[in-house]
């Protein structure tokens, strides 16, 4: 017997779960056994559906019985007849499924993807090196020898800790929403990512400002760089567990991003009076050498100060 077609039985993520031949029209679809295809929905009709092809990749879809009905992609509300292509979703009950004809034209071969090196546990190990790194530089370049070697040793259980139940938490989420875990590849994730933070924060910002006599690293950068690596994490974290598009992934991300800078913002202004007694500076001290721009001299700092001392006696 000649097939004719397939009906496709779509998963929650629009990914064949099963596939059934067509040998005659009209089809029959519902959960009574005198069906073409029989399905396990308690949300589905014992007669639901009558499948005819009415021209070239197109079916006509009639309800038999249903309190449901259906639901096409491209139409609002339940349908009670339509015609759809070979490319559209039907809904019926709580089951997506399409028609494609035998001549269907499928898309050409991809070719196998290396393994990508950011999820390979050489790139963890790459990963925890660098924050490991960058944890105990700060500490050293911050160490003060009354406190103790304990102060470089102790932090660092905590930091790998806490990398491995982040991960840990991004895997599990993983496992239950697509079915893969990919540990290696979150934790890869969150180690280069927390490691270049501390980095520009503990490193980048201080000893720039202190060479080139600012305080714009410091105080202005963070607003802009750090949302925007925090973002970068998200992507790629939500990325690994979901099978949206990088167009709608990205738009959350946005939104969400733009929520909490809203929120920093609004609670910085909102606590604005009980930082007035606090005072900006540089709290890195480099070697000289690394000066760029040098600072007032002794003089103008003096005078400086007298201008100032004038106007808060006014």
């Amino acid at each position: 017997m000649e097939r004719l077609a397939w009906v496709e039985i779509l998963d929650r993520h629009g990914d064949v779960s099963s596939r059934h031949p067509v040998y005659a029209w009209p089809l029959r679809i519902g959960r009574a056994y005198t069906n073409d295809v029989v399905l396990d929905d308690p949300y589905v009709a014992a007669n639901h559906l009558e499948i005819n092809p009415v021209g070239e990749g197109a079916y006509q879809l009639k309800v038999v019985i249903s309190v449901n009905a259906m639901m096409v992609d491209t139409l609002r509300g339940k349908q009670a007849d339509a015609t759809v292509s070979a490319n559209q979703v039907v809904r019926i009950g709580h089951t997506q499924l399409r028609i494609r004809p035998i001549g269907y034209a499928v898309s050409a071969e991809k070719s196998l993807p290396s393994k990508a090196w950011l999820r390979s546990w050489p790139a963890l190990f790459v990963g925890v090196a660098a924050l490991v790194l960058m944890y105990l530089l700060t500490l050293w370049l911050n160490y003060d020898r009354a406190e103790g070697y304990r102060i470089l040793l102790l932090p660092i259980v905590g930091v790998i800790v806490l990398l491995l139940v982040w991960g840990g938490f991004w895997a599990l989420i993983g496992r239950v929403l697509s079915g893969r875990a990919n540990f290696v590849a979150h934790a890869v994730n969150a180690s280069l990512g927390v490691a270049l933070l501390i980095f520009l924060n503990g490193l980048l910002y201080g000893y720039v400002d202190f060479a080139l006599n600012t305080d714009l690293m410091t105080n202005v950068l963070p607003e802009v760089a750090e949302p925007l690596i925090i973002g970068a994490l998200l992507y790629r974290h939500i990325g690994l567990v979901s099978r949206m598009s990088r167009r709608r992934l990205g738009i959350i991300v946005v939104a969400l991003m733009a929520s909490l800078i809203g929120f920093g913002y609004v609670s910085e202004k909102w606590t604005a009076d009980n930082k007035l007694t606090e005072m900006s500076f540089s709290r890195t001290i480099g070697p000289p050498f690394i000066l760029l721009a040098h600072g007032k001299s002794t003089e103008a700092f003096i005078a400086g100060a007298s201008e100032l001392k004038s106007k808060v006696d006014e």
